[in-house]
């Protein structure tokens, strides 16, 4: 029977953060496009009308200003900021440096909502697309099993070995577990790392039977 263990809900926390994390991203990036493509150069050529203004009619020029501003569309109560070619730069570098930012994010969402882990009678199916035929794992570092629930996969792909995590934190615990207990079972107890000396430790550390002699 085959079992598949889909994103758990409740670990879709950090998959939120990453969201919260691409919008603000994106909407920067956005905001910068605007500054640099339309609010600056707007800003630039109102400050230029009014120093030529300025110059043109030093005396009244205030006076005149709200009547000019209001043809072209700017405010009429109050100057210009002062903007630069500079300033428009700037705009560019930081959409250079949010907008990838945020893209990765935004796939990282995307690709973590789709993930799932599964096996079968014949291989074990990694996130991200890999399927690891059980005769390709050379071991499972179960060190951390115990106590997160968290284990590694390693595999030979080609001439290079891979792994990849199983977290019942992250999955869906229940079929996560079965995943594990089945995995574990066709690969063999020899190629799983750290699983009887976490047990060995957890049986240790229960208290003696009733019937054990308690020492003096």
């Amino acid at each position: 029977m085959d079992i598949k263990a889909n994103i758990d809900k409740e670990a879709f926390g950090y998959r939120n953060r990453l969201l919260l994390i691409a919008v603000g991203a994106l909407f920067y990036a956005a905001l910068c496009v605007y500054d640099a493509k339309i609010k600056y150069p707007d800003q630039i050529e109102a400050r230029e009308a009014l120093e030529d203004l300025k110059v043109k009619s030093p005396s009244d020029w205030k006076d005149r200003w709200p009547e000019v501003a209001e043809a072209n569309g700017w405010d009429p109560t109050k100057e210009p900021k002062e903007r630069s070619q500079g300033d428009i730069a700037t705009q560019w570098w930081q959409f250079a440096v949010v907008f990838p930012i945020g893209t990765y994010c935004l796939i990282s969402v995307l690709i973590w909502s789709r993930r799932s882990i599964g096996i079968d009678e014949t291989r074990f199916y990694a996130y991200g697309g890999a399927e690891v035929p059980f005769e390709a794992i050379t071991r499972i570092d179960a060190s951390r099993w115990d106590r997160k629930g968290i284990a590694r996969v390693y595999y030979n792909a080609g001439e290079i070995e891979k792994s990849v995590l199983i977290d019942d934190f992250k999955f869906e615990r229940q079929p996560t577990d079965e995943i594990f207990k089945r995995l574990k079972e066709a690969v063999g107890e020899d190629k799983v790392e750290g699983l009887e000396e976490a047990d060995a430790a957890l049986e240790s550390s229960d208290p003696p039977a009733e019937n054990e002699q308690q020492p003096v």
